[in-house]
């Protein structure tokens, strides 16, 4: 009976939530549901929790030094939108 009490509380205790490090791996792989939890710990990080806000800032950090972007990211060079010509040269055509 001692044995069963102990096997219960065991199998119970890994019944719980999933580990940080899941989330953030499940994270990492769906941009969309991180930028999401990302907002809403940005809203309200107490009412999120302070697990899945670092399980989110957490994968966020792999995907940005992996190099992978987000939905609404540049993915190349030429996505960039031009410079506008304001830049090119300095106004009222004064040159210093």
């Amino acid at each position: 009976m001692r044995c069963a009490s102990v096997l219960l509380t065991v199998l119970l205790a890994a019944c719980g939530q999933r580990p940080t490090e899941s989330l953030a791996d499940a994270l990492a792989a769906d941009p969309v549901r991180l930028k999401a939890l990302r907002a809403q710990c940005a809203a309200d990080r107490q009412a999120v929790g302070e697990d899945a806000c670092q399980a989110a800032a957490e994968a966020f950090r792999r995907r940005f030094f992996a190099g992978q972007t987000g939905p609404d990211e540049y993915r190349t060079l030429a996505e960039l939108p031009p410079i506008p010509p304001t830049f090119d040269e300095p106004i009222g055509g004064e040159t210093p």
